[in-house]
């Protein structure tokens, strides 16, 4: 730079600063810029420009958007499948997917001899979601972070709505919405909607060398599925929730002909801890309030005067263990700060039921409960505050006759519990298999906690036929759990047996600690009902101890129902 004294002098060969420099750079046009002038230039002609790859797969897309009453969806050549996955890697890295997480898999069938001898063949089957055309995941959801394109009959996940609570992994037949921990929620195959929405192939119809996979148009509502019908051998029957993929081939793929090869291989499932301690204990909670209102009723009948203390000690315990068990259940979430959305789903969703009326259960239930303590603690209670308090509007019946009115309302929670998983239509999960184990929990240790309570309140003869009633009960649950793990009953049903195999490698630890609780926990309270009646104090902590013991059980019974599931599903989805 040439400097000169003379300030009014023009200054000469000055090389421009560094600020001006940014300024002469900011005059051309950014990327971004550039991309929007092409765009605008391409917009305003009448010439339609293709992706740069359409010539490879233009055949495989159709050639028109679905009309009414049709959808898109794939369909899948299976014997131009070669098992090569290179449409896994494709949905893998174009979706930027976790390390561990598919949206598409790939599995084999061996189709021929039945005994899987050298003559049978190899048919590979690439698998993704299926989007049917009444969605388990959508019906299930119980925050709608599903949707249902109504043009394209695209099923999307909505990750901002999700909260991690996995429901529709349980819901969907096929596995098909994936978990991931890192971000808290599920997320799933979208068909690519968004390369389909401007002409262009999802990934892993671009990615297949052999072309097995296309996109086509489907009619709604014209394939009637029976009960028995599934799209490929050992998939779920598709009369659950009616898949529009359709798999083609030159072989008959039926069950008798076509196997899985990994039919006989089945992983522990999830063992969803905090869900199983919660459902045990909202139902601990309304069998302490059915035992301890019966007993209070009849021994009022036969006019026998029960102190007030004993109703409110049952009430505040039920429910300080429901509290309990609610308050651990959001950690089964990815997202629990996402929870209040739950009653969103309640026209479709049984766990949406199931969250409103627990809910509405714990709330009628504190409110008895505070009615019924408010004379007790009214002492405490500064006058400034006792001067709000209408109690002249309230009689003194209201309290009890709240936690009363709050067991019907726990029973129906307790019903929607279990049909949260009979939805499922996973057959190990059916309503003969569901009910008896929820209810049954709530009549064996219900009256068992109960029985504490009155034997320290001295009544001896309610306790022990208290006691005796959870036995009969306990023994009766018990004996339907070991004939579900009878290894010659087993034989008769195939997903029993499969199940029974599955506790014998893996579980078979828990069971063996379950059965041991149950029988200590049956002994001890033999010797509770022998004792309450002549030293209902020591009975009292003999039934406690019973109950405690029975309590523990009862949540490794619950972690068996959850991990010993096996039911029907695509080939591969291990």
């Amino acid at each position: 730079m040439t400097f000169v004294n003379n300030a009014t002098l023009p200054i000469v060969n000055r090389q421009p600063e560094f600020i001006e420099q940014l300024l002469d750079e900011q005059r051309d046009l950014s990327a971004v810029e550039l991309f929007s002038d092409w765009h605008s230039s391409h917009d305003d002609s009448d010439v339609a420009v293709a992706p740069a790859q359409e010539k490879y797969y233009r055949r495989l897309l159709p050639a028109s958007a679905p009309g009414v009453n049709q959808q898109f969806a794939f369909e899948v050549d299976l014997n131009a499948c070669s098992g090569c996955k290179a449409c896994v890697v494709a949905c893998h890295t174009l979706n930027g997917l976790e390390e561990d997480e598919s949206w598409r898999r790939v599995g084999t069938l061996l189709v021929g001899d039945p005994e899987y001898s050298d003559a049978a063949s190899i048919q590979h089957v690439t698998t993704a979601c299926h989007h049917c055309e009444d969605p388990g995941c959508l019906n299930g959801c119980p925050v709608k972070a599903y949707d249902k394109d109504p043009v394209t009959g695209i099923v999307k996940h909505l990750d901002d709505q999700c909260i991690g609570c996995k429901y529709c992994t349980m819901m969907c037949p096929y596995e098909v919405p994936q978990y991931s921990k890192r971000l808290g929620i599920v997320r799933k195959c979208d068909m690519c909607h968004q390369r389909l929405s401007v002409g262009e192939a999802p990934a892993c119809v671009q990615s297949c060398p052999n072309e097995a996979i296309r996109i086509t148009i489907v009619s709604k509502g014209v394939n009637l599925f029976d009960d028995c019908d599934s799209i490929v051998p050992s998939a779920p029957s598709s009369a659950i929730t009616m898949p529009t993929t359709r798999y083609t081939s030159q072989f008959p793929l039926e069950p008798r002909n076509a196997r899985p090869q990994d039919e006989h291989v089945d992983e522990v499932a999830e063992s969803h801890w905090p869900l199983a301690m919660m459902l045990v204990a909202t139902q601990i909670s309304v069998g302490i309030l059915i035992a301890e209102s019966i007993a209070t009723i009849t021994l009022t009948l036969l006019a026998i005067d029960v102190p007030t203390a004993l109703p409110i000690t049952a009430a505040l315990s039920a429910f300080v263990i429901a509290n309990l068990g609610l308050g651990i259940a959001p950690l089964h979430l990815g997202q629990p700060l996402r929870m209040w959305r739950v009653f969103l789903g309640l026209r479709t969703c049984w766990l949406s039921r199931e969250a409103v009326i627990l809910g509405k259960f714990m709330g009628i239930l504190a409110l008895g409960l505070t009615l019924q303590l408010l004379p007790v603690v009214w002492d405490w209670i500064p006058a400034s505050v006792q001067a709000y308090v209408p109690t002249q509007w309230i009689p003194s019946w209201a309290g009890r006759a709240l936690v009363i009115s709050s067991i019907p309302v726990g029973l129906a929670g307790l019903y929607c519990s279990a049909m949260i998983y009979i939805a499922t239509k996973r057959r190990l999960w059916r309503s003969q298999r569901t009910l008896p184990r929820f209810f049954g929990t709530a009549l064996t240790s219900g009256p068992i906690v109960a029985a504490t309570i009155f034997a320290t309140a001295g009544f001896g003869i309610t306790a022990a036929i208290l006691c005796f009633v959870g036995l009969s009960v306990g023994v009766w649950k018990w004996t339907l759990e070991r004939r579900l793990y009878d290894p010659t009953r087993c034989q008769s049903d195939t997903y029993d047996a499969r199940s029974k195999r599955l506790i014998d490698s893996h579980l078979s630890e828990t069971l063996r600690m379950r059965s041991f609780c149950a029988v200590i926990a049956i002994a001890i309270a033999a010797l509770a009902c022998v004792l309450c009646p002549f030293l209902p104090m020591a009975g009292g902590l003999v039934a406690l101890s019973s109950a405690l013991v029975w309590i523990v059980g009862e949540n490794l019974e619950r972690l068996l129902y959850f991990q010993s599931v096996v039911y029907d599903r695509m080939p591969g989805t291990l």
